[in-house]
């Protein structure tokens, strides 16, 4: 797989990436700094995160259009500096009750702020793209995590203090530095994300059948993992590790998608999605069995990461299709994936009380087992997943047009290129609309003999024989117009040439 031919910018995959290790390290629970922080009624950390992440985001979805703006991005620039860095610095204070609750509203604030703005960054990017760039930054995050570990408490403090305000630096230094790449080109277009993202702010997503079932998948799976979480929660010793799974299942998910693009040859790894509910229902067989937990957690998380950057991606391909409003839009997706995982923390939270004489785990897993299973028997089944490529093809079919250059331009080079008079220029743009010769002949005001010389001519000249083979040569002509194009923007930028599925 190739990524696009102005380079990737490390600031991209990075600054996410900062983004990811920063939750990691200081949000998810339980948390390598601090534990499992409870708020007011003994309510963990996340859960409290995640129902105000549920509330921001009902907000952002109803005031698409104002966020969409560059102020609205200005804001919520500032919401992730302001509120990322306190709520880390809050919780390295105090593990009070009221401390820890205000902390997971502003953690939520900086999630969602930060989040929106990477996704809707990404999300106009071509196929293929997205997905690279999240699995990258997702890998990036938990790189950086794990090293932190390995460094101490005090590096984890202070790493986990600057994240935030690191990635929203490098998400300005990457709108920098697109804009600038994208006003220094031939002609100097808008680019087309940012005019998509201007002009379509407030469209709404039209839910098709296999979107609906993509949506109801990710809410049960998100359900289903953080279920695991739940369990995770009340598995006391057994889990104090817990906090290792996530970090190291992305890293193993990135090293699977790149063997998925480079051996499957393709751009659109949709194959992947079936290891999803194979992976879960492992991961809960093992809980269930009493296996080794983090083993267990292993296989549930990877199967949630695949699912959730899969449908993230198709959602992204689904905004490219229809002209929907990217922001809103992934701000919805990502209201389905955190309310399924509030339910999932409550029924958690809920049962535990009720479970003491009982084992927790092995009811949950189980529970959570028959989820996975109708899920991916009723809810998202390999069907809907083929109409999903369907969708990716469609795509990707689009942006090789609009990476030609236009009929008009490419014509002319083209007949200067075998030699065409003036005339039979004009006659070569009727051949290639479809056009017959009595129309050329009458919009020409000359003889339909006379306009059947100049076919004979334009087909001697360009070495075909038949208004088909013309055609081809023309496509074949646009195509190389392209691609010359592109060898020369590389060797301009001093970039390597990405040939094959490369993973970069």
């Amino acid at each position: 797989m190739t990524l696009n031919s102005e380079g990737l910018f490390p600031a991209r995959f990075l600054g996410f990436g900062l983004f990811w290790a920063w939750l990691f390290l200081a949000v998810l629970s339980p948390s390598p700094l601090f534990g499992r922080p409870l708020g007011f009624g003994d309510v963990p950390f996340e859960m409290c995160e995640l129902l105000v992440r549920v509330i921001v985001l009902i907000g952002a979805i109803a005031f698409a259009r104002r966020f969409s703006t560059e102020r609205g991005k200005r804001i919520q620039l500032l919401a992730a500096l302001v509120c990322g860095t306190t709520a880390t610095v809050l919780l390295l204070a105090s593990e009070q009750t009221g401390i820890v609750f205000a902390a997971s509203v502003l953690a939520a604030v900086a999630e969602c702020s930060l989040f929106l703005l990477w996704m809707t960054f990404f999300g106009y990017m071509k196929l293929g793209e997205t997905l690279a760039l999240l699995v990258a930054s997702y890998a990036m995050g938990a790189v950086i995590c794990l090293a932190t570990l390995f460094a101490g408490q005090t590096a984890m403090s202070a790493t986990s203090a600057v994240l935030p305000a690191a990635s929203c630096a490098a998400f300005v230094l990457s709108t920098r530095y697109h804009a600038a790449s994208e006003a220094s080109a031939e002609q100097q277009k808008e680019p087309e994300n940012l005019r998509a993202y201007a002009q379509n702010s407030s469209a709404h997503l039209s839910f098709t059948r296999p979107l609906a079932k993509m949506t109801i998948g990710l809410a049960l799976y998100s359900f289903a993992f953080s279920l695991y979480l739940g369990i995770a929660a009340l598995g006391g010793n057994s889990f104090s590790k817990a906090y290792i799974v996530e970090p190291t299942s992305a890293v193993a998910l990135a090293a699977i998608t790149l063997l998925a693009f480079r051996f499957a040859q393709t751009t659109t790894p949709y194959a992947l999605y079936r290891i999803v509910a194979p992976l879960f229902g492992v991961g809960f067989a093992l809980l269930a069995l009493h296996v080794q937990p983090l083993i267990a957690g292993l296989f549930v998380t990877l199967g949630y990461l695949t699912f959730e950057v899969l449908s993230y991606n198709d959602f992204c391909n689904i905004v490219k299709a229809s002209d929907a409003s990217l922001f809103k839009t992934i701000a919805f997706a990502r209201l389905v994936n955190s309310l399924g995982m509030l339910v999932g923390w409550a029924a958690g939270f809920a049962l535990s009380p009720h479970l003491q004489a009982a084992d927790p785990s092995e009811l949950l897993a189980v529970f959570a087992l028959l989820v996975v299973l109708l899920t991916a028997t009723l809810a998202f089944t390999d069907k809907d997943r083929a109409m999903m490529l369907s969708i990716a093809d469609d795509r990707a079919v689009q942006e090789s047009e609009e990476s030609l250059p236009d009929r008009e331009t490419a014509m002319a080079t083209f007949a200067q290129r075998v030699s065409l008079s003036p005339r039979e220029t004009e006659v070569l743009g009727y051949l290639l609309a479809g056009r017959t010769t009595s129309f050329a002949a009458e919009k020409l005001f000359v003889a339909e003999s006379t306009v059947r010389a100049h076919v004979h001519n334009i087909y001697r000249k360009a070495d075909v024989h038949s208004r088909m083979e013309l055609l081809d040569e023309f496509e074949r002509y646009r195509h190389e117009i392209t691609s010359g194009q592109q060898e020369q923007g590389n060797r301009e930028a001093g970039a390597p040439k990405h040939t094959g599925n490369t993973f970069v």
